[in-house]
């Protein structure tokens, strides 16, 4: 019995002595985002239970050799625990990890600020698409008895009541869902399928959109594993590739937070980092602006978004003379009043709907 206690001693010394030893508060890159620190010790924060909570994730970051144990245990709910769902991830067929859809709980809120956006730039055309994500699109590879995703539904509430144009991307995105039109480990759509999206949206916008056989697709990577990978830790899940659209006009890329201008919307510095979907118009800029001056078009077009918007907009840039991309959560000013003193043609607002429910920016916009 006292070997026992023993070594039960050492195993706890050994890793408390990990833990204080492994860093805290520091960048995760697989979790894209900063671990938490201690938080702060005080009579308020003790009160309103914030410093307990805070406690939680501090203890639950720290974790020493946390992502190895999240992939363990993954692993052991899929392989033998034989569950079909883990940390709102799905194990779907052919070997896609999708995540799951929670009921939002913000549409008439969101619509209500989306139609008083839209009212404010009366001289502009205003066009709405919604993305539903492969959880839909896939619902054919979800496992046995997963919950049924209402996101058409959805959808058609948005539509119903908007006062803007709006696009169907359900329909293209299904008919053609035999193609790889979202990534396996990541949230996204894939290249391919932005270019069906931006199909339907240019139909609809009066423009015509290129064939597939005009898209010329590189691949700049084939090691990516994006954000559903990071909730799994599965180091045995192989990486997919990303593909950009091949561009020859000539373009002009200025990011007005960073006051730097470039020739292209890529930066393949990312290929070389864990959140390689960001190689997509740098990542995360309130507003940039984008130039192309043998546009086919004299028209110019504000674009209101969530990244899936990122790898679509260059699929755009055929069409208008000035493209404006916004982040709503980081742009702060009034992206109405930038639309009417700039004379902007068009607005699009892009959104998925595993998104658009929880985004701030949207729920902010004016």
């Amino acid at each position: 019995m006292k070997k026992i206690y023993l070594t039960l001693a050492i195993i706890s010394v050994l890793f408390w002595l990990a833990f204080a030893l492994t860093p805290k508060g520091v960048f995760s890159e697989n979790e894209n985002r900063y671990l938490a620190s201690f938080p702060k010790l005080s009579q308020k924060t003790i009160a309103d239970g914030s410093f307990a909570e805070g406690l939680t994730d501090f203890i639950t970051d720290g974790f020493p050799f946390r992502d190895f144990f999240m992939g363990l245990n993954t692993a052991y709910n899929k392989y033998v625990l034989k569950k079909t769902e883990i940390n709102g991830v799905y194990f779907a067929g052919d070997d896609y990890y999708m995540e799951k859809y929670s009921e939002p709980e913000n549409t008439e809120e969101i619509s209500e600020r989306l139609n008083t956006f839209f009212e404010k730039i009366p001289n502009t055309n205003s066009f709405l698409a919604l993305a539903p994500t492969a959880v839909t699109i896939y619902a054919d590879k979800l496992p046995q008895f997963a919950e049924g995703t209402s996101q058409p539904d959805e959808i058609s509430k948005y539509y119903s009541e908007t006062s803007a144009k709006t696009v169907d991307l359900y329909t293209p995105l299904s008919q053609n869902s035999g193609e790889k039109l979202f990534y396996r480990l990541d949230h996204h759509w894939t290249t391919e399928g932005a270019y069906y999206a931006y199909a339907a949206i240019a139909e609809i916008m009066g423009l015509t959109p290129l064939e597939k056989s005009q898209c010329e697709l590189t691949t700049v990577t084939e090691d990516f594993r994006g954000t559903i990978f990071s909730k799994l830790n599965m180091n045995n899940l192989k990486g997919e590739s990303i593909e950009i659209l091949k561009t020859e006009d000539p373009i002009t890329v200025y990011y007005t937070d960073t006051d730097t201008t470039t020739d292209t919307l890529y930066s393949l510095d990312y290929t070389a980092q864990k959140d390689k979907y960001s190689l997509f118009l740098d990542n995360i800029h309130p507003l940039i602006e984008i130039t192309c001056s043998e546009a086919e078009t004299d028209r110019s077009l504000a674009v209101v978004k969530d990244s899936y918007a990122n790898c679509l907009i260059p699929f755009l840039t055929k069409h208008f003379q000035k493209i404006y991309v916004f982040d709503p959560r980081y742009y702060k000013d009034s992206i109405s009043d930038f639309v009417n003193e700039n004379q902007v043609t068009d607005v699009l607002v892009l959104y998925n709907m595993n998104t658009i429910d929880n985004d701030l920016g949207i729920r902010a916009i004016y």
